[in-house]
């Protein structure tokens, strides 16, 4: 990701700011937002710190093209190479693999051959009952309603960014300015979520009290 129409700098809203200054990342202060020299100074960072981590695998070239679905609940999902998904018309039948998981979220985006793709499987297979799609844009209400409506849509499956828009019908953006702050809050948002609903909150509450004050300083 470099930045919409593949601008340079990248605009962040603050008080997403703070998760800059965990990363170590500079920027140059204003007002009510930071701006970062280059976006990819921001992607390459955090991209670093998350691989070299011993608990996380990045897979290239590899698309979600289903959902595991068990007793009423996503347990994972089905995955296959980017470009037989998409191309599933033109050629045979190449077999798929699975992933399972206790969560999984799904961060679609929209448009696309892979827009909204999880919540429009869910509705499809009968988990939710609609899916009535984005309102036009509105940059500012766009971020606070994503941020306050990410949460577990389904059991076993967290829903954010634009897919959450897409099921709640809440204003799109796009991400010349300040949805990379969103970005960044909603990601540590889902995490919260996560090892509320799925884990013991007493084991996480030094992290989340922590990470809440980004998130509550950004919705009220």
């Amino acid at each position: 990701m470099i930045s919409n129409i593949l601008c340079l700098d990248q605009v962040v809203r603050k008080p997403a700011h703070i998760f800059l200054d965990e990363l170590g990342i500079e920027y140059d202060e204003q007002e009510d937002y930071v701006v970062i020299k280059h976006a990819a100074l921001f992607t390459s960072t955090i991209m670093s710190k998350l691989l070299a981590r011993p608990n996380v695998k990045l897979f290239n070239a590899v698309a979600a093209e289903d959902l595991i679905v068990k007793e009423g609940r996503v347990g994972g999902v089905v995955t296959n190479w980017a470009l037989v998904s998409m191309n599933h018309d033109t050629q045979s039948c190449m077999d798929p693999n699975v992933m399972e998981a206790k969560v999984v979220v799904s961060s679609c985006g929209h448009d696309g051959p892979f827009g909204a793709t999880g919540v429009k499987r869910l509705k499809s297979i009968g988990m939710i009952d609609s899916v009535p799609g984005m309102k036009a844009l509105d940059m500012n209400t766009a971020e606070d309603a994503i941020v306050k409506l990410t949460r577990e849509v389904v059991p076993g499956m967290i829903v954010t960014g634009m897919e959450v828009a897409e099921i709640d019908g809440s204003p799109r953006m796009v991400t010349f300015q300040f949805p990379f702050s969103l970005n960044i809050v909603v990601g540590i948002f889902c995490l919260e979520i996560a090892l509320i609903v799925h884990s013991s909150f007493a084991l996480h509450i030094q992290f989340l009290q922590l990470k809440m004050l980004i998130v509550l300083d950004y919705t009220i």
